[in-house]
């Protein structure tokens, strides 16, 4: 329970006590039992299991003129009838944490403070099911601290000066542990009723526990612009320096560009590209270009398709792994109390210089029953791989019922 208690701890060092102010509280609890028929999602000689599973959790949101507060906590107790050597009952296998707090002691001065505890695949490679709690996972705690200084006392143009601290720490030897700094200044100009430039400086400083430090430097220009009511663009781009310790340095161009149309409240869709640098788990920097495209109808019968495109090239290993998707969820009202929940994902992967190729797939139902104080569901996933090397092969079906109470 150390996370809980350090958080409760802060809360009560940065609790104001204004007359007025906004406070939400909801106590919940999750109850499902679940059947897999793969457990430790293996090519062959599959083991099988009932799991079950007690999640209580509590949301909090405060807003007050010093201080706008989110929590999110839940246990996550997990009981496995066959393996008990998998049982989760401590705090650090069950706990997880969603905490955000924006401290505001003056008008132009904020500080935000940022806390996840959560479960992370560890490698795109291996196997991966979202619902398996221990296979490729590992638990990570993100921590980030920013102080923020942005003036407001110039009519058109707004400055903004900051740094910003990020501690990354894993449970699994594998996930590389790191700290970084950054400091940042921008300069942000409104150009008329539709447009807004921003400009932006970057200069952080990467320590990692495995992987190679760096440092970096952006120097980056984007604007956002608003055709009309149902048309939005936001776009960016620069210079990315990378100074490696041990290796020759690099520079590279990173933008992104996307566009948000809404021409009604039940449409929406979208289209994004965007190439830059991100840290991976265990394997280091990599350059990262990804497309998105969305189209979204919510309605009584409502529904989103999804597809991508990533490309992700790492810059300490040799490795490049290539991938496309579609994601399609249906959301469909049965009656005032009852609806049906469907679902079907699939991706294409290409894992160089392997030459490794490799297709997932999945689809899905819940049925949904709305009662007074939650929701009652039951369903069924599928999900299989199959790869060109069969080490990552699995079949994976899972049924449950669950049981989501809120008060």
């Amino acid at each position: 329970m150390y996370r809980f208690w350090k958080i409760i701890i802060l809360l009560g060092f940065l609790w104001p006590l204004p007359a007025r102010a906004a406070f939400e509280l909801e106590p919940r609890v999750l109850v499902r039992e679940e059947f897999t028929d793969n457990l430790f999602l293996t090519p062959r000689d599959e083991e099988s299991d009932f799991i079950t599973t007690l999640a209580p959790g509590i949301t909090l949101h405060y807003d007050a003129r010093l201080l706008e507060l989110d929590l999110d906590y839940s246990l996550h107790f997990l009981d496995y009838l066959h393996h008990n050597d998998k049982d989760e009952t401590s705090p650090r296998d069950t706990q997880r944490v969603q905490f955000s707090s924006v401290v505001r002691p003056g008008k132009e001065l904020s500080l935000t403070i940022l806390d996840e505890y959560q479960r992370v695949t560890i490698d795109d490679r291996r196997q991966v099911a979202d619902d398996n709690s221990f296979v490729n996972k590992s638990n990570r705690n993100r921590l980030v601290v920013n102080p923020q200084y942005r003036c407001q006392r110039f009519a058109t143009f707004v400055p903004t000066v900051g740094y910003r601290f990020e501690k990354l720490d894993y449970d699994e030897p594998e996930g590389d542990d790191s700290d970084r700094h950054e400091f940042y200044t921008d300069l942000e100009k409104k150009l008329n009723t539709k447009a807004t430039f921003v400009l932006g400086y970057q200069y952080s400083l990467y320590q990692a526990r495995q992987e190679e430090d760096h440092k970096r430097q952006n120097l980056t220009g984007r604007i956002d612009y608003r055709f009309g009511p149902t048309l939005t663009l936001r776009a960016g781009g620069g210079s990315t320096w990378i100074d490696y310790e041990l290796r020759r340095d690099e520079r590279a161009m990173t933008w992104d560009v996307a566009f948000d149309w809404q021409p009604e409240t039940r449409w929406q869709a979208g289209i994004s590209y965007s190439e830059d640098f991100a840290l991976s788990v265990n394997q280091g920097l990599s350059k990262s270009r990804r497309a998105e495209a969305f189209l979204r109808y919510q309605e009584r019968l409502s529904w989103e398709l999804g597809l991508y495109a990533e490309k992700e090239d790492y810059r300490t290993e040799d490795r490049e792994d290539r991938s496309a998707g579609i994601d399609l969820r249906v959301g469909l009202p049965l009656s005032n109390r009852f609806s049906l929940d469907l679902f079907a994902d699939g991706s294409l992967w290409r894992f160089l210089p392997e030459d490794e190729d490799e297709l997932r797939y999945g689809a899905g139902l819940a049925l949904n029953y709305l009662i007074k104080y939650g929701q009652l569901s039951a369903g069924y996933r599928y999900r299989q791989s199959d790869s060109d090397l069969d080490e990552n092969d699995y079949r994976n079906n899972v049924v449950f019922a669950q049981a989501v109470l809120r008060f």
